[in-house]
């Protein structure tokens, strides 16, 4: 009896707390992203800021679409594509045919590492962030 309560406890405070990412959360999209280009590509690998496709672009996305995406899979999301055409900011993604969109938190955090606003942050105090 002890440990059920102590499991129910467990699994309760881990949900709460955010402790079992497991399970992706998909954000409805609020704001319209249909007119943004369309980026297909497969994920060759996984970086810092994003994923690497396969034909060498780099794909900068918020933390909250990367459960969604998975290495050696084809990936379709909307973004904006750098002047060279070599990096792109995604602004939402396709799990299967559902569009996604970053979650409430990465929208409030405001530019993402990566993001073009992000290298325009001033900091406050002058030092690096």
């Amino acid at each position: 009896m002890m440990i059920t309560r102590f499991s129910a406890l467990f699994v309760l405070m881990g949900s709460l707390l955010g402790g079992f990412p497991a399970v992706a959360r998909a954000a409805d999209c609020q704001y319209d992203v249909k007119p943004v280009p369309v980026f297909t590509g497969t994920v060759s690998r996984i970086t810092g800021d994003g994923v690497l496709f396969a034909d060498g672009r780099d794909v900068v996305m918020p933390e909250s679409l990367l459960p969604f995406v998975r290495l050696a899979n084809e990936v379709k999301v909307h973004g904006l594509v750098s002047l060279d055409g070599r990096k792109i900011w995604v602004l939402a993604l396709y799990d299967r045919d559902r569009l996604v969109c970053p979650s409430a938190l990465d929208v409030r955090k405001g530019a993402y590492p990566g993001s073009p606003a992000y290298d325009v942050i001033e900091h406050q105090g002058g030092g690096s962030p």
